[in-house]
């Protein structure tokens, strides 16, 4: 286990650069022609969603890597580099509030005191700011430290992150106005595709290969008995919402291709 020192300095340092790619990207845009006209707050969204996809490629990396090493033995296989990048990822969610902040007083459209703005933006953003702490004091440290099972499981859980590339690039593409065009409604093709893949049937692969290495216990049935009520309790509480977000999803699509059809009959 790496000491406290080394991973609070990769902390630091991983919050320094979370800063610095957040303040190049907007430094980009204001200089590219084609974005330097839109308002401050697409500017604003379109930085944050950028730097949010970096660090879901990045866990989504490391995710898959943590389980290929971890594969041949998921209870009690360990992987170093989860618990680097638990530092990683603790700094991006610091940053990310920083950020959404950002993002939240560029829609502002009257002059606001910092009061103001802050009361404004805990009560449009609480969920989100709440599931940020969670992961920051709650989630990483539980999962990373005080675990009994190996890292195979961890590294499941960051491969969630494989959807949210996706997610903004849809974000991306919108606020660039290409909300009409073929590029937008594949990339949200792929964006269900991965999300169901990476958000809900990882859920039920977890399980089989959980099992799948339970040779001693006399049945599947026994296997899952062992399991400790809470984990099922965390999956389900993990799972509900991507459900729902998937079925969200859906019923964009449907939308679009409902739209997309109608003005292809208008046209003939």
């Amino acid at each position: 286990m790496q000491s406290v020192g080394t991973q609070l300095a990769v902390g630091v340092f991983a919050l320094a650069a979370w800063f610095c790619l957040y303040l190049l990207i907007a430094t980009a845009l204001r200089m590219w022609t084609r974005t330097s006209q839109l308002s401050h707050a697409h500017r604003a969204h379109i930085t944050e969603s950028f730097v949010s996809g970096v660090q879901g490629v990045a866990c989504a990396i490391v995710g898959l890597m943590t389980v290929i090493a971890c594969r041949h033995d998921v209870m009690g296989e360990k992987f170093p580099l989860v618990v680097y990048y638990s530092s990683v990822g603790t700094a991006y969610f610091i940053y990310d509030l920083w950020a959404m902040y950002k993002s939240h007083i560029a829609k502002i459209s009257a002059v606001s005191g910092v009061i103001t703005c802050m009361v404004s933006y805990l009560k449009k953003d609480f969920l989100m700011i709440v599931h940020h702490l969670t992961i920051t004091f709650l989630l990483f440290p539980a999962v990373i430290y005080h675990a009994p099972m190996g890292d195979f499981f961890t590294g499941c859980f960051f491969c969630l992150e494989l959807s949210t590339p996706f997610v903004n690039a849809r974000v991306i593409l919108s606020r660039l106005g290409y909300k009409n065009s073929k590029i937008y409604v594949v990339n949200g093709l792929l964006m269900m595709t991965v999300f169901a893949m990476c958000r809900i049937a990882l859920f039920p692969i977890m399980y089989a290969a959980y099992l799948s290495q339970q040779t001693s216990a006399p049945s599947h049935i026994h296997a899952l008995a062992s399991i400790p009520m809470t984990c099922h309790v965390w999956c389900l509480l993990v799972l509900a919402p991507q459900l729902y977000w998937l079925g969200l999803m859906v019923k964009g699509a449907m939308v679009v291709m409902k739209t997309e059809s109608s003005a292809e009959d208008k046209d003939d």
